[in-house]
């Protein structure tokens, strides 16, 4: 989508569908709600990006289906492992939040703003900072926290 500036201009203001770029990847989120409403127990499910201390991430927020059973301690573990054998790992969700029900807009389209953020601890327990290998890794990583003004630059694993 774009709009005309007043100097006669086009200015990109986004895209008109659901496709997001993270970490060099282009990703349909309508994929992976598919995805996860595939899945047993789950109803609905929407995936947007959110801002982390890690920098972005996908989340998913799922609705339980009615009468289906309280999700397991590990429910995200089972909902993560179950998308991994479907999508390619930069597609599976880093965390995932259980909701009521998906927020509404006045024209009854999911509200995607008005998401709640997920806890930042769940977020953190699905990705754990790996420190530099060696001191050329150490180098560049201090370069690019400089350029990308972050406390910390490295690989983040996402193993359960």
């Amino acid at each position: 989508l774009v709009r005309w500036l007043p100097d006669g201009s086009l200015a990109f203001v986004g895209r008109a569908d659901a496709q997001v770029k993270l970490r060099g990847y282009r990703i349909e989120l309508g994929e992976i709600e598919s995805q996860l409403q595939r899945q047993s127990g789950v109803a609905q499910a929407v995936v947007v990006v959110r801002e982390t201390g890690s920098g972005p991430a996908l989340v998913a927020y799922v609705v339980r289906k009615a009468g289906a059973e309280e999700p397991a301690a590990d429910w995200s573990g089972a909902l993560s492992s179950a998308l991994k054998r479907q999508l390619p790992e930069y597609m599976v969700p880093a965390t995932y939040v259980a909701v009521g029900a998906l927020p509404l807009n006045a024209n009854g389209k999911i509200d995607r703003g008005a998401l709640p953020m997920p806890d930042e601890e769940a977020v953190g327990a699905r990705s754990a900072y790996v420190a530099p290998r060696n001191a050329r890794e150490a180098v560049l990583c201090g370069l690019w926290a400089e350029v990308l003004q972050r406390p910390q630059v490295g690989s983040f694993t996402t193993e359960l």
